[in-house]
């Protein structure tokens, strides 16, 4: 498999909340931002329910709306993992990306493989992710290409 960059995600917390259950608990937050890219450009409004785990690793669930600036609305699931980095308590993250849209110009997305790697600077009202979605493109059996 080659990964080919998608777009820049630039997401910022707009709500938090997070409830302890002791050994574990929940986060339920809302995240707007934007993704600019060669072929992806526009603004995404993300709702994370993340679980947090007992041993401090947070299972980011995110789902949304991208809206690009060429006026296609796309579905957006990322499923991932992140880890607290102890040099500056920041969260580094990886997920899967999927997306579902009806729009011509972007169907190609529906059967697309990405992948999302980031940094969450802090988890909190404000807090910042940055990252990189790439492309997943099958090298095992020939080049399947997106068009």
């Amino acid at each position: 498999m080659q990964l080919r960059t998608l777009c820049d995600l630039e997401l910022r917390y707009t709500s938090l909340e997070s409830i302890d259950f002791g050994a574990g608990g929940q986060i339920y937050g809302t995240m707007e931002g934007s993704v600019s890219g060669e072929r992806l450009t526009g603004r995404i409004r993300l709702t994370n329910l993340a679980a947090r785990r007992p041993d401090n690793v947070n299972l980011p669930a995110l789902r949304g709306v991208l809206d690009s600036d060429d006026g296609a609305k796309v579905y957006v699931e990322m499923n991932g993992i992140a880890n607290l980095r102890s040099s500056d308590n920041a969260r580094v993250f990886a997920t899967s990306v999927s997306f579902r849209t009806s729009d011509s110009r972007y169907v190609w997305l529906n059967t697309s493989f990405a992948v999302l790697e980031g940094v969450l600077d802090r988890v909190g009202v404000g807090g910042v992710a940055r990252g990189r979605i790439y492309l997943g493109e099958v090298t095992l059996l020939g080049t399947a290409s997106p068009p």
